[in-house]
Order: structure tokens, then sequence, then C-alpha cells
């Protein structure tokens, strides 16, 4: 058997998870449903979409993006997923970002459905951007391609 690049280990991962949320019947204006799906996904499924939508949300328009495009509802998760997969920088990082948006530290389903329309206030939208800050500084001291391939690989030895 060919063993697979991390690349396309983590690329057919997140295609076979996008594929089952596409195919997913369920209404995005419901936290729930969307929450519900991904949890339907197998662990490296639900692992890898995570960690690429929070690296894709991030890359593209920063933690003010992730969590005003709901995948904050996930945070929790991916602050798991990231020091499973030893990305313990990035980790403390979506853990700030998670203080700045939800300081009076709500849990559960009462969290989930207070960020998943969040309208963040201008002070959080600075606070957010210093983690944006912090996350882009460790494009070369944390690696999550490397990190969740290397993860992957030894999930499937």
């Amino acid at each position: 058997m060919v063993k697979l690049s991390n690349r396309a280990l983590i690329s057919r991962l997140y295609s076979s998870a996008d594929q089952q949320l596409q195919d997913a019947n369920f209404d995005t204006d419901n936290w729930s449903q969307w929450y519900e799906v991904v949890q339907g996904l197998t662990g490296a499924e639900k692992m890898v979409y995570v960690i690429v939508k929070l690296n894709q949300t991030v890359t593209n328009g920063g933690f003010s993006e992730f969590y005003e495009n709901s995948f904050g509802v996930f945070a929790p998760e991916i602050i798991h997923a990231l020091n499973e997969i030893k990305a313990v920088a990035t980790a403390e990082i979506v853990s700030s970002s998670l203080l700045a948006v939800n300081p009076t530290g709500l849990l559960d389903d009462a969290y989930k459905a207070f960020v998943f329309k969040i309208q963040l206030s201008e002070q959080q939208r600075a606070q957010l951007y210093s983690q944006d800050i912090r996350y882009d500084q460790l494009h070369d001291v944390e690696n999550l391609e490397d990190l969740l391939g290397n993860y992957l690989q030894e999930m499937i030895k």
C-alpha cells in the first residue's frame, strides 16, 4: 500500500467531510443541526474539518471572520484537536480568542447558541486582531499541516 503524503491524506479526509456536510439536509440557520452533522463525521474527518476551517478562516479574515462565520461553535473542539496533535501554541491562541468572545465563560449549548450569530464589538475585534498577529507569527514555529498529517498517519498505521 502506497503511503499518502500528509497533504493528500488531509485533503481526502477534508473532501469526505465536506461532501457529507453538503449532502446533509440541515438548516444552516440552526447551529445545533450543523453541529450534529459535524459530530456525525468520523473522528479523523471531524478533526481535519475543524482544523482546516480554523486555518482557512483565520488566514483569510482573522478570528473576527472565524467567529462571525459561526465556526466559533467549534472552538472548544478545535482547542482539544489542536492539543491532541501537539499544536499547543495554536491551541493557546484559540483559547485566548475564546476568552475575547466569551468573557462570561458560557459552556456547551449556551456557548454555542451565543456565539453562533455573534456580533463582535470593536473592543472584541481589537482583542481578536492581537490573536491574528500571534497566529500569523506561528507560521514557521508550528506547522499545522505537518502536525495534523503526522498525527493522522499514526492513527492509520
